[in-house]
């Protein structure tokens, strides 16, 4: 059966109305930290106070007598090294959150304390000890060489030298990790704050020796995850473990101290030198890269960045491990930090060249259909931005007493395809009712609205006459909801499970109706038999079936993905800033960003993608940094209050721009999740040093990094 996208669509790449917006805004969507089950105790876990140290004894027997507790749970056995601050020694369960740390207090453990890191200068210094027994501090990681960069640099007609960091971030999802167990003779359901349900049945399974078949992970909406939550965590395992030893339902979320050690995004250095020729052309790149990831193997990120035809070319990367939690996946891995190296690389570049920064990466763009599709971005982020009007050469802008304005701007790259395991059930009951069903996760994007639309262009109805049921792992299969890959899997399993559907439903309605099913159609509310003007309004029709109801699982395969999904998906990022050269204060007054996807399901959700990604980026930009004591091995400031993050005021005007040129959407559908996220900080970064003249090379840009650079450079 051919399957494709529609060529003249209906409802698909229109403004649909998110279908669950209505339960969110009125609460009641309920997520996991809302659930409540008859009996339930509430879990919490005892952590190490120190970065590093090895558990000799652990006594809970004054734990274990006080009121109200249930269950406690070893995790970490006498002998064991714990290698964070908050690496979990325990977790108790009992009646009260009051009573369970109540019980925490109680417990007593000797440690042996063992020499800790917690920033990347003194994991890095000579005779540091190391952070954990199983690998070095330092992890050398593989380069790329190609041609002579030396002598490529000396041929320059222009080169550059800098050194470009960023520092590790947290999560900071609003809902925290964690899970609600409960067992049932022998079976095990959770509702859990998860990107991944069946992963997260699956864990549970492996941890306890079970069928996955008796393993259920409920996740009908969840407040966050960014790449963070695709497993059960230890605290999931170490909820299930003391639902089962209580008897009863048990909940366990972490608190905010814990959830900012939950993961990181890893940070970057970078000491980079780089050179281009007369015409703008680049011809050399050197970079020596690092970062931390945490107790993790690997921080890389890529470079040389979207501007990669270089002929001579020399990168290194090195992993500097850490005595915090290892790295989760954040947003767009890598990738932001690759973009902010690259983009003030290719914008001091531009300013010796005295080149305009947009004509100078036209130059270097990839050639054929990418490059011609970032070119089209650039004249449409242009014209929306003003940039011929705003540009001037970096510091010669206007000033009004300390203030001084400026622009600037990024391109970024991300995959963004789809995966073929993926599979959708679509049900057609008598009373009109159309399912889909996936045990894929919605985790704030609109996945249950995609599935709905394209549906309803199958069927011939609206979106919200379709019910979509997602965030159960006993549904069709599905994979976790990373890479920006779930809607170029989903919408393509979507697509296949209805139309099979369709043609189930019109071999039923052909018999009653005395026709050949080919000859049916679906078209606005109705079932049309072509070549006549008899038709059934769908409720008619779907009468017909009686007792009996449609039933398709639409299953994925690598050639139907790559029919209705391809990868690869740019776009370019243009801001404007105001900064105070007294205060050091860094003002983000506009973005406008142009995004590629392929194939839009829904435009609506898209804008809004792009413009919470431009948000989230906007935080990490001017806001965002976690503050390690080296002498305690904690982090200073694990909550809200001093881990900060924007509020609406702090935010500036977003202005979107879907790309939705026939030579992006004939490739099918892209992801959108990571892509928006990208590029936001390098062009703040650039649009301070159009304001400035100075390149203030380390984010996040406060007056804590601004003023030192400023002064460097010669606003004293």
């Amino acid at each position: 059966m051919a399957v494709n996208w529609p060529k003249e669509p209906r409802v698909v790449g229109t403004r649909i109305k998110r279908l669950d917006g209505p339960f969110k805004t009125t609460g009641r969507a309920a997520y996991s930290y809302d659930i409540t089950r008859p009996g339930m105790h509430f879990a919490v876990l005892l952590g190490s106070p120190h970065a590093h140290a090895r558990v000799k004894t652990v006594d809970d027997s004054a734990a274990k007598a006080m009121p109200g507790v249930s269950a406690i749970h070893r995790m970490a056995k006498d002998g064991d090294e714990l290698t964070y601050a908050g690496d979990p020694v325990l977790g108790i369960a009992a009646d009260t959150e009051a009573h369970a740390y109540d019980a925490l207090r109680a417990i007593k453990v000797e440690y042996e304390i063992l020499p800790h890191s917690v920033t990347m200068q003194a994991s890095e210094k000579e005779g540091a000890g190391k952070v954990s027994e199983k690998d070095d501090n330092v992890l050398k990681g593989k380069g790329r060489k190609a041609g002579d960069v030396d002598k490529a640099l000396e041929a320059s007609a222009a080169k550059i030298e800098g050194v470009y960091s960023l520092p590790e971030i947290s999560h900071s999802c609003l809902e925290s990790h964690g899970l609600l167990a409960e067992w049932n003779d022998g079976k095990l359901r959770v509702w859990c704050s998860t990107q991944a349900t069946q992963n997260v049945a699956a864990d549970l399974a492996k941890e306890f020796k079970i069928s996955p078949a008796n393993v259920k992970c409920i996740t009908h909406h969840m407040g966050g995850g960014f790449g963070s939550k695709f497993n059960a965590g230890v605290e999931g395992l170490a909820c299930a473990h003391l639902a089962k030893i209580a008897g009863r339902a048990v909940r366990l979320m972490l608190d905010r101290r814990e959830e900012h050690s939950a993961g990181i995004r890893p940070s970057a250095h970078a000491i980079v030198a780089a050179g281009a020729d007369a015409s703008g052309k680049l011809i050399a790149f050197r970079s020596e890269q690092k970062g931390s990831p945490g107790l993790g193997s690997s921080a890389n990120f890529p470079l040389p960045y979207v501007y990669e035809n270089i002929p001579n070319v020399d990168t290194r990367m090195d992993s500097v491990r850490c005595n915090f939690h290892m790295t989760r996946a954040y947003r767009a891995p890598g990738h932001p930090q690759g973009c902010f190296v690259m983009e003030s690389v290719m914008d001091d570049l531009a300013a010796k060249l005295q080149m305009d920064p947009v004509a100078f990466r036209r130059i270097n763009l990839p050639e054929g259909q990418i490059g011609e599709i970032y070119n089209k971005e650039l004249d449409i982020a242009m014209e929306m931005f003003g940039w011929a009007k705003k540009y001037h050469p970096p510091g010669k802008g206007p000033a009004k007493g300390s203030l001084r304005t400026g622009v600037g701007m990024a391109c970024h790259k991300w995959g963004g395809g789809g995966v073929p395991i993926d599979q959708m059930l679509c049900e057609i009951y008598s009373d009109g009712t159309v399912l889909m069903q996936s045990s894929t996760q919605d985790l704030g994007t609109g996945n249950r609205t995609v599935l709905a639309i394209v549906a309803a262009e199958v069927f011939g109805l609206s979106p919200d006459q379709i019910k979509s049921e997602v965030g159960e792992s006993e549904w069709a299969r599905s994979h976790g909801s990373g890479g920006s890959t779930t809607c170029p899997s989903t919408a393509p399993a979507s697509l296949v499970a209805a139309t099979q559907a369709r043609s189930a439903f019109f071999e039923r309605l052909a018999k009653s109706l005395e026709c050949k099913p080919e000859d049916l159609a679906c078209e606005a509310g109705r079932v049309k038999i072509n070549g006549t003007d008899k038709s059934l309004s769908w409720q008619e029709a779907c009468q017909k079936l009686g007792d009996n109801k449609i039933s398709e699982l639409g299953k994925l395969n690598l050639g139907l993905l790559k029919a209705l999904s391809d990868q690869g998906a740019g776009g370019c990022q243009f801001a404007e800033v105001q900064v105070d050269i007294e205060t050091g204060e860094v003002r983000v007054i506009e973005v406008v960003a142009v995004q590629d996807c392929g194939l839009i399901i829904n435009k609506l959700a898209c804008e809004s993608q792009v413009a919470g990604g431009v948000v989230m980026a906007v935080n990490a930009a001017v806001l965002e940094e976690r503050f390690m004591d080296q002498a305690t091995g904690r982090m200073l400031n694990p909550d809200m209050e001093f881990y900060k993050l924007g509020m609406i005021e702090d935010m500036p005007r977003i202005k979107v721009h879907m790309f939705d040129d026939p030579i992006s959407t004939s490739r099918g559908v892209i992801g959108i999740g990571e892509p928006p996220t990208i590029s936001t900080l390098a062009a703040i970064g650039n649009a301070i040093f159009n304001a400035t003249g100075v390149r203030v090379s380390r984010a996040p840009f406060t007056p804590r990094h601004v003023l030192p650079a400023l002064i460097k450079g010669g606003h004293a």
